[in-house]
């Protein structure tokens, strides 16, 4: 069970630098697991894809210049 959740915590990181809302660094997996908890609410559970409603969110609250 804990291998299914690196490899959830390490496909939620790179989704999160693809999207650009993090930047690609080389990161522990302590690292990692903090970065990817932050985001937490922005995620389908159980998948690692980001929910409309954390799109939406984004871009209202977190709109880019």
């Amino acid at each position: 069970m804990e291998k299914l959740k690196d490899e959830i915590v390490k496909m939620r990181y790179m989704i999160l630098v693809k999207k650009g809302l993090i930047e690609n660094k080389y990161e522990n997996r302590s690292n990692m697991s903090k970065i990817v908890e932050e985001y937490e609410n922005q995620f389908i559970p159980g998948t690692v894809l980001l929910s409309d409603k954390a799109g939406y969110k984004l871009r209202i609250e977190y709109p880019m210049e």
